[in-house]
């Protein structure tokens, strides 16, 4: 517990910091985090008996990245020119290990190309996303949304969950989550975001703001039961150790990169 204290004290007064202060350091620390987890993730396929390619993948982040930092000007060219070169790369792969004892096959290429697509696409393209957002009007409130909306509904879920837990909500996926604590992350997210709405003066309705809450606690919570299902499949407990009590980058990305989603597509259909 000291160690998961210490960490959040360190960190989040650094998040913020970046966050605040907007491009180039937001979209340097969303970079090198959107890199670190993606790589947390090629670990995971890895145990898996993948083979993706971590390089290239990584490369196929900080393009979707880049496109972050430019407005979001050449995400379509990233997907697409990041998927050719990862396919190609995965075929060519296939080829020069035909003379091994037990060669891969074309459905193990595209099991891999699968997994060096869903490490880049799974962490990058949400995180540019952000970028995009944090320079749009009222984007610093917006993304605050993101980060403390997500934050409440984890900690309303723990804390519900410790309190009065008793039902598993999936014991296959993350038997210590509950039910309960699934309901108390819901209530505290949605109100969270309410108030932070109605706090940051955003152009949003009472019940708009209620909905985005809703969005935000079921999004947060989806994302860390696929996170989960991710670890258990790769037969791991947390995605790295990067952070002292808390695991890896990915293990605090997981709620955060399906958060972005839902916010960034409310924000287009509220204000457009």
């Amino acid at each position: 517990m000291i160690a998961r204290v210490a960490s959040a004290a360190v960190g989040i007064p650094l998040v913020l910091a970046a966050v605040w202060a907007g491009a180039p350091w937001f979209s340097l620390l969303a970079a090198t985090a959107a890199s670190l987890g993606t790589l947390e993730f090629y670990r995971l396929a890895e145990g898996r008996d993948a083979r993706p390619a971590v390089v290239l993948g990584i490369g196929w982040t900080l393009a979707f990245m880049v496109s972050g930092h430019q407005g979001g000007s050449l995400t379509t060219i990233a997907l697409i020119g990041g998927g050719a070169a990862a396919f190609v790369w995965h075929q060519v792969t296939l080829l020069t290990r035909r003379s091994e004892e037990s060669p891969p096959g074309f459905e193990d290429a595209v099991q891999d190309f699968a997994y060096t697509a869903a490490g880049a696409i799974y962490v990058g393209l949400p995180l540019s996303l952000a970028l995009v957002l944090r320079a749009e009007v009222q984007g610093l409130e917006w993304i605050l949304i993101v980060l403390l909306g997500a934050f409440a509904t984890d900690t309303g879920a723990f804390f519900t969950g410790r309190a009065i837990g008793r039902r598993p909500m999936a014991p296959t996926i993350s038997p210590g989550k509950t039910r309960e604590g699934a309901v108390g992350g819901f209530v505290t997210g949605v109100a969270a975001v309410m108030a932070m709405v109605a706090l940051f003066d955003l152009p949003v309705t009472i019940y708009e703001s209620a909905v985005l809450g809703a969005l935000v606690s079921v999004a947060g919570q989806a994302g860390d039961l696929v996170e989960s299902m991710i670890k258990r499949a790769a037969g791991a407990k947390d995605a790295g150790g990067l952070i002292p009590g808390h695991g890896g980058i990915l293990d605090r990305l997981d709620s955060v990169v399906f958060v972005i989603v839902v916010v960034y597509a409310f924000y287009i259909v509220v204000t457009f």
